[in-house]
C-alpha cells in the first residue's frame, strides 16, 4: 500500500498568518485569549492551548474576569464593536483577520454606505459572516437557501457578495435565484481563490487514489466543501480529525491511500497521520 499526501493541501495564507501571530505572541510570554476558537480545528487549537492560548467565548472582549491581556481576532475576523468593547477595557488587540476576508467587510460596507440592500450568501451562523454583517450596521442580509430570497426587498439596489469558504457552484445558484426576484443586482465573487482552485486540484487527486481521507474540523465549513468534492467523483473518501477515526476496513483493497487536508488543516498533522498509516502497514512505500 502506498500512502501520498495531497502536495495541494495544507493551511491557507490566513490561517498560517493568524497561527503565527499567535505563536509569535506566546512565544514572546504575552497573555493572549483568542475570541472563539482561532481555527476550526481541534487539534491545533489543542496545540496552541498547550503553548498557553486562551480560547474564549466569542463574546470576550477583555471582561475583568479573565487574565488575558491581548485579544487575538481569529480569521474569520469580527465586527467593528468588537475592537470597540476590546479597545475601550484596555485590551491590546491583535488582529488575524485574514486579508481576504478584509476586503469582503470592507466591500460589504461600502456597499452597504452607499444605500445598497447587501446580501451575503453563505451560512447565517458562520462567523465570518457574523463578521460582515457586523460592518454593515448587521442590517444585510444573508441567503442560505431559497427560501432565504423571500426575505429581500425585491425593489431595492441590491449587491450579492460570498462567505469565501462556499462552494462556487452553489454560490452562483443562489446569484440566479436572486437575480430572479430583485430587480437590480450588483454582485462580487469574494470566495477565496485557494478555496475555488483547490477544487480541480482535488478532484485529480481524488480521482488517483482508491481511498481518500479528508482531514479537517468536523466544525469547518471549507473541510465540508472539500470532503464533498472528493466524494463526487472517489465514493470511497471519509472524512476525519485524527488517525483514530480511520476505520481498518477502509484499507481493504487499497494500493493508493491519499491524504488531503482543508485550508484549516496543518501540515504537520497530515505528516503525522501518513506517518501512522505507514507504521501500520509496512509495506508502504
Amino acid at each position: 500500500m502506498r500512502i501520498v499526501i495531497d502536495e495541494k493541501a495544507g493551511p491557507c495564507g490566513g490561517v498560517k498568518r493568524v497561527i503565527k501571530l499567535a505563536e509569535r505572541s506566546l512565544a514572546a510570554g504575552d497573555n493572549v485569549a483568542s475570541r472563539g476558537e482561532i481555527i476550526h480545528n481541534n487539534v491545533e487549537i489543542a496545540r496552541l492551548e498547550k503553548l498557553g492560548l486562551q480560547t474564549n467565548k466569542e463574546t470576550y472582549t477583555g471582561s475583568a474576569d479573565n487574565t488575558a491581556q491581548k485579544l487575538l481576532i481569529r480569521a474569520h475576523g469580527a465586527g467593528p464593536e468588537v475592537f470597540e468593547r476590546a479597545n475601550q477595557s484596555g485590551v491590546e488587540v491583535i488582529d488575524g483577520t485574514c486579508p481576504v476576508v478584509t476586503r469582503s467587510q470592507k466591500t460589504a460596507k461600502k456597499y452597504h454606505d452607499q444605500g445598497y440592500q447587501v446580501v451575503v450568501v453563505g451560512k447565517p451562523k458562520h462567523a465570518e459572516v457574523i463578521a460582515i454583517l457586523g460592518h454593515c450596521d448587521n442590517q444585510a442580509k444573508v441567503v442560505h437557501n431559497l427560501d432565504d430570497i423571500d426575505q429581500l426587498d425585491p425593489q431595492r439596489p441590491t449587491f450579492v457578495l460570498a462567505q469565501t469558504t462556499i462552494n462556487e457552484t452553489y454560490f452562483f445558484k443562489m446569484l440566479a435565484a436572486i437575480k430572479k426576484h430583485v430587480k437590480t443586482v450588483e454582485q462580487r465573487n469574494t470566495i477565496c481563490a485557494f478555496v475555488s482552485n483547490r477544487e480541480d486540484q482535488l478532484r485529480k487527486f481524488a480521482a488517483e487514489c482508491d481511498v481518500v481521507l479528508m482531514v479537517g474540523g468536523k466544525n469547518s465549513s471549507n473541510t465540508r466543501v472539500m470532503f464533498g468534492v472528493c466524494q463526487s467523483v472517489n465514493p470511497r473518501s471519509y472524512w476525519i480529525e485524527t488517525a483514530e477515526d480511520i476505520e481498518p476496513q477502509w484499507m481493504i483493497d487499497s494500493d493508493v491511500v491519499g491524504i488531503s487536508g482543508s485550508a484549516s488543516t496543518p501540515d504537520w498533522l497530515l505528516k503525522k497521520i501518513a506517518a501512522i498509516l505507514r507504521k501500520e502497514h509496512t509495506s508502504a512505500t
